[in-house]
């Protein structure tokens, strides 16, 4: 294992960032604090406009931003130019450079911080050019013109001006722009050869399965980063579906992990067939004991929490005792089930601070929801309840704030006759294991994408 591998390469605290000037000036990053592994490869995620391209702008010093990075143990704004461009390499999105520079001298260009004022490039400048052009498959055009090119010769000799650098620290945004699939396959080899060699990539990728042969993940959305954590986590692969709306799904393949499109509309089906009523059909009664059940309802689909609050209202109306959690809604909400709940005498708690999304303070979120997964432990073991209710706590789970392995040992400990129904998207493997009933809400449609506002009474 690399020695540096434990160690942070580039680190942000609170990088805020804005795009625009004037009236049209708007704000982007929204206070980023993260630390990038050295030695390792890391890639930023998300859907478009999350603010992925200004972040890596912002970590390679090249747009104004508030906050700090600092760049392998040293503040950034402190170094002297030439030293940061001989750390840090940059390959941004949509790079130019002069369409009569042959090849050759637009990869020399990475040589330029290694160069004194006027000097003539040194035999460590050729071999350094000489090597990046090898590695990216572009030394046979070395004395074409850099405008002779097409689209993804041209990637290739932009990221061999960024190899030829040689810098600890290599950041680019979007580099396989235009590259073929085996030009693609190139670039990842050269990319596993710098992290071999003790090098820091970080990238900015569109291409989610490329992204996931990385070590780490960065996933962004509206400028903030949602989660960070190892490709092979299954954390970080819930994280990553959900940040694009349950639009993909990661599945493993071959020691790989892949990300493929969800259908969100199911095939056409034949037009309904008249059926003949079932009758006299036969029925088995269960005859095992009564107990308490653990219900979950997950999947991306509307009305999990709907479904239990429905649960939560039958047990009420047979004159059992009730109590609901809601992991994610303030104390303070009153949305229809708090005004209906409230009426019935049902007790209902929001434990949480809104929506991650929303948060402007993460640790306060994950405090708040270990604080209130303590009080629904302690109602789950009392025994003093038929069903509790533990709304949204799926989300607290996949962010790492509620251990999960708490609330599966609490599931399993608790009185034999509660029930307790679970609710939330992307459902823990294990605690499906250990569920008796768990029910997958699938999305056909959603009124939201038809431009039907949320109102109240449905939404809320």
């Amino acid at each position: 294992m690399n020695p540096m591998a434990n160690s942070a390469a580039l680190s942000a605290q609170s990088i805020a960032a804005s795009l625009g000037h004037g009236p049209q000036k708007q704000a982007v990053l929204h206070g980023i604090s993260l630390d990038i592994a050295a030695a390792r490869w890391t890639s930023i995620v998300g859907p478009n406009g999350a603010g992925k391209s200004t972040l890596l702008k912002a970590l390679a010093g090249v747009l104004p931003h508030s906050g700090s990075v600092t760049l392998l143990g040293q503040p950034m704004q402190q170094l002297p130019h030439r030293e940061r461009a001989r750390q840090l390499a940059w390959l941004g999105q949509n790079e130019t450079s002069a369409d009569d520079l042959t090849v050759w001298d637009v990869a020399m260009l990475g040589r330029l911080p290694h160069q004194a004022w006027l000097a003539p490039p040194s035999a460590a400048d050729h071999a350094a050019v000489e090597q990046a052009l090898r590695a990216t498959r572009a030394w046979d055009w070395r004395g074409r013109a850099l405008g002779q090119l097409s689209g993804g010769e041209r990637q290739r000799v932009l990221l061999a001006r960024a190899l030829a650098v040689q810098a600890q620290v290599l950041l680019m945004d979007e580099p396989l722009a235009n590259l073929d699939p085996p030009h693609q396959a190139d670039w990842l080899d050269v990319v596993r050869a710098l992290v071999a060699e003790g090098k820091t990539v970080v990238s900015v990728l569109h291409e989610i399965t490329m992204a996931l042969q990385a070590d780490s993940l960065v996933v962004m959305a509206e400028g903030r980063v949602t989660h960070q954590g190892a490709c092979s986590d299954l954390a970080t692969h819930r994280a990553l579906e959900d940040v694009f709306d349950g639009r993909i799904a990661v599945h493993p393949l071959q020691g790989q992990w892949i990300a493929l499109p969800k259908v969100t509309h199911p095939a056409k089906k034949a037009p309904m067939q008249i059926e003949t009523p079932p009758s006299a059909t036969p029925y088995e009664k269960p005859t095992g004991e009564r107990r308490g059940l653990v219900l979950v309802n997950t999947g991306h689909g509307k009305g999990k929490s709907t479904a239990a609050f429905g649960l939560a209202l039958r047990a009420h109306g047979r004159g059992k005792a009730v109590k609901v959690y809601q992991f994610m809604k303030v104390p303070s909400a009153r949305f229809g089930e708090h005004r209906l709940f409230e009426q019935l005498g049902i007790p209902i708690e929001g434990l949480g601070d809104g929506f991650s999304w929303k948060s402007r303070d993460l640790e306060h979120s994950a405090q708040l929801a270990l604080d209130g997964w303590a009080r629904a432990e302690a109602t789950l073991r009392a025994g003093e309840h038929f069903m509790v209710v533990l709304d949204e706590i799926m989300y607290p789970l996949r962010y790492g704030w509620v251990p999960l392995e708490a609330v599966l040992a609490c599931l399993r400990e608790r009185p034999p006759h509660v029930h307790v129904v679970l609710t939330g998207r992307n459902a823990p493997a294990e605690l499906v294991e250990l569920a008796d009933t768990v029910t997958e809400m699938s999305l056909i449609k959603h009124h939201f994408k038809a431009g039907v506002p949320a109102q109240r009474g449905i939404e809320d």
